[in-house]
């Protein structure tokens, strides 16, 4: 008699990524957004053609993400130990870099 296949719970990989078009999508914006926050040139140039908010604004977003980002990654870290994941650092480096698609992977 062939042998059954492990139970699903012990398949079940303690880390994984979300698709990588989340990484393409938010990570593509926050390197838009830090150009547009540190150079004058790229600022002038899209300005010229699309209406942006004022570099101040674009500043703050730029804090408010690396911030929020900080924050998901201690929750990514909490929420992973307190799973018993042998990975928490590793849920903590990536939500740090993708934000809310790693703490929803995280969840399931």
């Amino acid at each position: 008699m062939p042998d059954s296949p492990p139970p699903a719970s012990s398949s079940a990989p303690d880390f994984s990524r979300p698709a990588g078009g989340w990484f393409v999508l938010l990570d593509g914006g926050i390197v838009v957004l830090a150009v547009l926050s540190t150079s004058d040139a790229a600022y002038r140039a899209v300005r010229a053609r699309v209406p942006v908010p004022p570099r101040p604004a674009l500043r703050g977003m730029l804090a408010a993400t690396a911030v929020i980002h900080l924050v998901e990654a201690a929750a990514a870290y909490r929420t992973a130990r307190r799973k018993g994941s042998a990975n928490a650092k590793r849920w903590a480096v990536q939500t740090l870099v993708v934000g809310f698609p790693s703490l929803m992977e995280l969840r399931r």
